[in-house]
């Protein structure tokens, strides 16, 4: 070796040869000293012990391998033959032989650490990345290989590095040099490695050398995401370090591994690493009371500002975390059809674990965290947003991927496991839910099962299902949560006036802890993140269901949907699960109630929502379950136009696409048959169902009604529905409209008369307490303020609601009054209407005067305004003013001018009070005549007067089987409400009845001789 060139041995090797061999030999040897040097940039290790004369290319120091240089007979150079026989040598030196090896280009030159490096796998780590900056890409990728090689050796045999941590290592690589500028060639590294392992060794020991990382990440997810927002670094970088295991098939493999649980507890499940990232949630949860106690201090003294501050930061959580774990998923989805499998086999059975979450919603804790057999509500939403984010390739309305669902997956039943990954079906439970309609044991077995299912169909269904228990657990647990804060909010409004009162502290701790709750939940459902690609969903969800409705066995294409609506494959909505439309409904109810604004963005399209309900709303054979078709009705009333006029800039085009749903959708000239059909639905279910229950659901319809009577259109179907009705009012099944006003004046006289109650006890609850309010300890107090508070909850319920149900009926006797004075109704009307006038104009009408009448949504003038309208719309039938004044019970000479003095009070229009005051004076005559047909009635025979009512049959019949003899218009009006004989409680029909034409002309020629008799 030469002072000037320690590789003057490889030159000197051209001086014996001809100029073209030496041409070609000075080529090898330009090779061999380039893939020397690159060698020792890439290892820092050297042959050459001399490195004064540092060529540009060299580092200036470099490790020193004595033993490799003395048994290669002194070479100075690194060649493919002995690099790696060098890495070797070179990973198995401890730190103090480093030190003593290092050469160095002059006596002043500063040894780089890396040439020092004793963590082994660091090193190769390093050596990995330099390799990766090489020009030379051949080169490069000779080094590559040997140090993935010596980094296979290190990991499956650990053993041979003395004092080496492999382990800990690993850890080191990830946790420090993820987020260097090399980041990609150190996973690049990792990866590769990995690889190599596998090559020689099983799958389990992939495993055990990651779950030590995965172990690390997962701990410090816990840390920092469990119950609570991502505000901790470590957990930050852990959630970005995760989806280096989404690189490969095999990576994924080991993570999906990992976070599986063989358990089938909905705990497990959150505890898994993949469930406490999904748990990192302003919502509370099982360890904490979450971000609430960070987000909301001092609820009841929060701002605005305050709460949008808060909103903001959950906010900004939330799509982090579920935009990490989409991203994680959607990887994993695409890397192979196994872990594609693995990752929906852990959802599956993640929403299986939590299957009792709606029947458990009722027992949340007044914190908000959940029962201890489920997920929290955070994880659940989370979840739910990264599902439906998987939807949106078919989220478009009558989007060709849509035609891939099959609607039987729901029935699938699986005898083996294996089934379920080859046919694409992850869902469980769902053969046991509650379908659209009802299917026979044998019309199951009957259905055609597709092979197999495809992606689409999985993740629709998953979606729906984990929707269901998510979001619509989450606003059941919302709704009690706010029912109990209710419960406690005028105790704590007592406790703020005085602070000394027992129990002050705990009911102040309670209520502020409630509120907490209630807000963080609150947050969690409306997040924008979620909710909207949710209307996304649900539009695509409509649109489908809608097709399935009117489609027939035609699954190939969308048709455009007409009335009247042709026959469907019934079996498919068989396999339609119920919760489907539930979603549907929770979304448009939660967004139009706390963050309308999200609904512009999916307006365009609502009318697939206007289908769905115009094709279920009214439909038993489509969508047997009435209550459910009375939640299509809240979604209407959700879509109504807000008539405001305050609406500026897009509140304004927001209005205006309502307004066209109700004016121009193709088929809204259906919509209030479909109204009136789920209306009357709801009473006939065959189910015991609570009256107050029923009125929750129709107070939505009683709005709709208000509104589409001022569209020419509907107003128009209305007043052909009456016509219809009083054309068939004798059918064998009662038309649709008489039936539905049948009910109306049902709940009207039960709304009314239940609130005048109400505010006749409440007006004497004010008058004991203040009487006896200073001789009442603090605790009578309390327990008769929280008495009082549930009675007022109560009137408000029912002042509300009476007032909407006189409302509607003011409006329908405008324009349909001939069917409100035929015989059928006649009677009732004029005697409801008699009863309340009297109540709230006659001399008792004091017995309501509560002192704030607001505070009750107490409104009298209101209805006292809407009862005198509706006798002015009937005034022009003779049979309506004979009804009135001949209404025995309520009816006197002076309960028009008494409601006259009231009207006077309330400012009514001149013009109406003066008519009202008109038809008082021909009542009063039609009065003078009933008197004489009392007395008529007084001496009567008995078989001329009707055993139901008591009253001088005008019209008598025969009921077919029990032959009683009864008026016609009386049991006109029991078959209403009751389709059977009252006497024997067989089926009767009105057409079944048999007139009594003797009985009739016997009981007219008595009448007309007792008048004679009297004249005489």
């Amino acid at each position: 070796m030469t002072d000037s060139n320690p590789f003057a041995a490889l030159q000197n090797a051209t001086n014996s040869h001809s100029k073209d061999e030496n041409h070609v030999t000075e080529k090898m040897v330009r090779e061999k000293l380039e893939l020397s040097y690159c060698y020792e940039r890439v290892f820092l290790v050297s042959l050459d012990k001399d490195l004064s004369d540092v060529d540009v290319h060299r580092p200036n120091s470099l490790v020193f391998l004595e033993d490799l240089h003395n048994t290669l007979d002194q070479q100075e150079w690194l060649d493919i033959e002995n690099i790696s026989q060098a890495m070797f040598e070179r990973t198995l030196m401890s730190s103090k032989q480093l030190r003593k090896s290092v050469v160095k280009a002059t006596a002043d030159s500063a040894v780089d650490h890396n040439v020092i490096e004793d963590q082994t796998l660091v090193y190769l780590c390093n050596c990995y990345i330099r390799a990766s900056k090489e020009r030379n890409q051949v080169n490069a990728q000779n080094c590559k290989d040997v140090i993935t090689e010596n980094a296979s050796t290190c990991l499956r045999q650990p053993d041979l590095y003395e004092g080496q941590n492999i382990e800990e290592q690993m850890c080191t690589i990830f946790f420090t040099e993820f987020f260097s500028a090399d980041s990609e060639h150190m996973l690049n590294f990792l990866e590769k490695s990995f690889n190599k392992v596998l090559e020689s060794e099983d799958f389990l020991t992939l495993c055990s050398l990651l779950h030590p990382i995965l172990s690390k990440l997962h701990r410090a997810c816990t840390r920092g995401l469990l119950g609570k927002l991502c505000d901790d670094s470590d957990a930050s970088n852990a959630l970005k370090i995760i989806h280096f295991f989404a690189r490969n098939q095999n990576l994924a493999e080991v993570l999906l591994g990992y976070t599986n649980t063989t358990s089938s507890s909905a705990r497990a499940f959150e505890k898994s690493l993949f469930g406490t990232i999904l748990s990192s949630s302003c919502a509370p949860g099982h360890y904490r009371e979450g971000a609430a106690n960070d987000l909301f201090i001092n609820p009841d003294k929060m701002t605005q500002a305050d709460v949008d501050r808060a909103e903001a930061m959950a906010y900004s959580n939330s799509s982090m975390i579920t935009s990490c774990m989409h991203n994680l998923f959607n990887k994993i989805f695409r890397l192979s059809p196994r872990t594609k499998h693995l990752l929906l086999n852990w959802i599956g059975r993640l929403i299986a674990a939590n299957s009792g979450r709606v029947q458990l919603a009722s027992t949340m804790a007044m914190d908000g965290a959940p029962p201890r057999d489920e997920c929290s509500d955070g994880l659940m939403l989370n979840l739910c947003n990264v599902l439906v984010r998987m939807c949106e390739p078919f989220c478009k309305p009558k989007s060709s991927l849509l035609l891939k669902l099959r609607p039987q997956y729901c029935r699938q039943q699986f005898k083996e496991a294996n089934d379920q990954e080859q046919r694409h079906h992850h869902c469980l439970g769902l053969p046991d839910e509650t379908f659209l309609i009802s299917l026979e044991e044998n019309e199951v077995e009957e259905l055609e099962m597709p092979t197999e299912y495809g992606f689409v169909c999985d993740v629709f269904f998953l979606t729906q299902q984990a929707l269901y228990l998510g979001v619509h657990g989450t606003k059941e647990k919302f709704l009690n949560l706010n029912r109990e804060l209710n419960r406690i909010q005028s105790l704590y409004q007592q406790v703020q006036n005085n602070p000394a009162a027992p129990n002050a502290e705990a009911i102040k701790f309670a209520f502020e802890r409630a509120m907490k709750a209630y807000m963080a939940i609150r947050t969690a459902m409306i997040d924008p993140e979620l909710l909207k690609p949710i209307l996304r969903f649900h539009i695509a969800s409509a649109t489908y269901l809608s097709y399935l409705a009117t489609g027939g066995d035609n699954v190939s294409q969308f048709s455009p949907l007409t009335f009247p609506l042709t026959a469907c494959n019934t079996r498919l909505l068989g396999c339609m699960p119920e919760f489907v439309i539930n979603n549907i409904t929770d979304a448009m109810v939660i967004t139009r109630r706390f963050k309308s604004v999200y609904l512009q963005d999916v307006l365009e399209f609502g009318g697939h929502f206007m289908d769905l309900i115009l094709v279920f709303m009214g439909s038993k054979s489509r969508l047997k379950n009435p209550h459910l078709r009375a939640k299509l009705a809240e979604v209407l009333y959700e879509m109504m136009p807000n008539e405001d006029n305050n609406a500026t800039g897009r509140d304004i085009v927001q209005e205006m696409v309502k307004r066209d749903l109700f004016t121009s959708h193709p088929n809204i000239d259906n919509l209030a048959e479909v109204l009136f059909t789920v209306f009357v639905s709801i009473e006939t279910t065959g189910e015991s169902v609570q009256f107050e229950q029923k009125l929750n659901y129709r107070q939505p319809m009683y709005k709709v009604i208000d509104y589409i009577w001022k569209i020419d259109l509907h107003q128009k179907a209305i007043v052909r529905l009456a016509d219809v009705a009083l054309k068939d009012i004798e059918n064998t099944d009662a038309p649709l409209f008489l039936k539905f006003v049948n009910l109306l004046v049902n709940d009207a006289n039960f709304l009314l008369g239940e609130a005048l109650d109400l505010m006749k006890q409440l007006k004497e609850k004010e008058q004991e307490n203040q009487e006896s309010a200073a001789t009442m300890s603090q605790r009578e107090m309390q327990q008769r303020e929280a008495n009082m508070s549930h009675m007022a909850q109560f009137a408000r319920f029912h002042n509300s609601a009476a007032v909407d149900t006189i409302h509607t009926l003011s409006l329908l006797t405008s324009e349909c009054s001939k069917l409100f004075c035929h015989s059928v109704m006649v009677d009732r009307i004029a005697s409801m209407l008699n009863y309340f006038l009297r109540e709230l104009t006659g001399p008792q009408m004091g017995a309501f005067k509560v002192k704030e009448f607001a505070k009750y949504e107490f409104k009298p003038a209101v209805v006292v305004a809407e009862i005198s309208d509706i006798y002015l719309n009937l005034a022009h039938s003779e049979s309506f003013c004979e009804a009135v004044s001949g209404d025995g019970r309520s009816y006197s000479p002076k309960l028009f001018p008494q409601t006259v003095t009231v009207l006077n009070k309330i400012h009514h229009p001149f013009d109406k009070i003066q008519q009202f005051t008109e038809l008082g004076h021909t009542i009063e005559n039609a009065a003078a005549k009933h008197l004489e047909d009392d007395d008529l009635v007084a001496s009567a025979p008995e078989e001329f007067l009707d055993p139901l009512l008591g009253t001088l049959m005008k019209d008598p019949v025969i009921l077919p089987s029990s032959k009683i003899v009864v008026d016609k218009s009386t049991i006109a009006r029991h078959i209403l409400s009751d389709q059977n004989d009252p006497f024997n409680r067989n089926p009767l029909a009105l057409d079944q009845v048999i007139p009594d034409s003797q009985l009739k002309s016997r009981i007219n020629e008595w009448i007309a001789e007792q008048r004679k008799a009297k004249l005489s």
